[in-house]
């Protein structure tokens, strides 16, 4: 885990970070956020390798005890991974997702529906001082991802989309250069969710409009550090995705080299 980030007045972002799988390729954050709504909201729960660092980083920013509701955006590991260490600090909260994500959140522990509140895409939550939407994000990896827009602090939790490997872990989107930025943006939402290039173009575009016509300020992602004023520049490099080369990691032969090269403390020269 890294040390928590105040985004504004109402979100704080508790980024941790894994180093990619291919070295000498950059990171992927592995982010979570609190929203200190009149009913405190967390925004996934991380890694369950790091649940010490996380319930720390968590307690520092609130009392557990306080949160009343634990929005899962998806079921992955990597969003998932401390929500049984949550709940048992936090009697009181119920977790938000859809009837898809409990059951499939079933398969590894058992879930009452009395501690769930189902909400699907389209609706809303009211959380005491703001209403939250829950918005599926145009590009997603789980058939239960379920983001949520705040109009309030003017944010969209995007779950996986809108991610990018960088070249190093930073605490603001706009602190990476934007040719890399744009760069692993391109990659890391190819490489996510490779079904973007059986994409209808003009489809995929609708659903970009309707991002771009909630327009929000700031895009936080679970997989790059919150992004300010960006928005424009991210759908335009995500419509063209559909017609981009794929994403192709390497093969066996490639990734000896690249151990090789690393190995033998050298830059790696092999691309992905």
């Amino acid at each position: 885990m890294d040390k928590p980030v105040q985004v504004n007045s109402d979100i704080t972002f508790l980024p941790s970070h894994l180093p990619l799988p291919i070295p000498g390729h950059g990171y992927v954050g592995i982010n979570a956020f609190v929203l200190k709504s009149q009913q405190p909201v967390l925004v996934d729960t991380g890694m369950g390798i790091e649940a010490d660092e996380y319930m720390s980083a968590l307690e520092s920013i609130i009392d557990p005890s306080e949160i009343q509701w634990i929005w899962i955006t998806h079921d992955d590991a990597d969003h998932i991974g401390n929500l049984e260490a949550v709940l048992a600090r936090a009697p009181k909260a119920k977790i938000i997702t859809n009837i898809i994500g409990v059951a499939r959140m079933e398969t590894s522990w058992h879930i009452n529906l009395d501690m769930v509140h189902l909400v699907n895409p389209g609706e809303t939550l009211d959380v005491g001082d703001r209403i939250l939407h829950a918005v599926r994000p145009p590009l997603f990896d789980s058939p239960a991802t379920m983001g949520l827009y705040d109009p309030k602090s003017d944010a969209f939790f995007s779950s996986d989309c809108f991610g990018a490997f960088v070249p190093e872990p930073v605490p603001n989107a706009q602190d990476v250069a934007s040719d890399a930025l744009l760069e692993g943006f391109g990659m890391f939402n190819k490489g996510n969710h490779p079904w973007v290039h059986l994409a209808d173009e003009k489809k995929l575009g609708s659903v970009l409009n309707v991002v771009k016509e909630m327009n929000p300020q700031t895009i936080l992602s679970a997989h790059l550090a919150p992004a300010t004023g960006m928005l424009d520049q991210f759908l335009k490099t995500m419509a063209q995705l559909p017609s981009a080369d794929p994403f192709v990691g390497p093969n066996q032969v490639e990734i000896e080299q690249i151990m090789a090269q690393v190995n033998a403390g050298q830059v790696p020269t092999v691309e992905a």
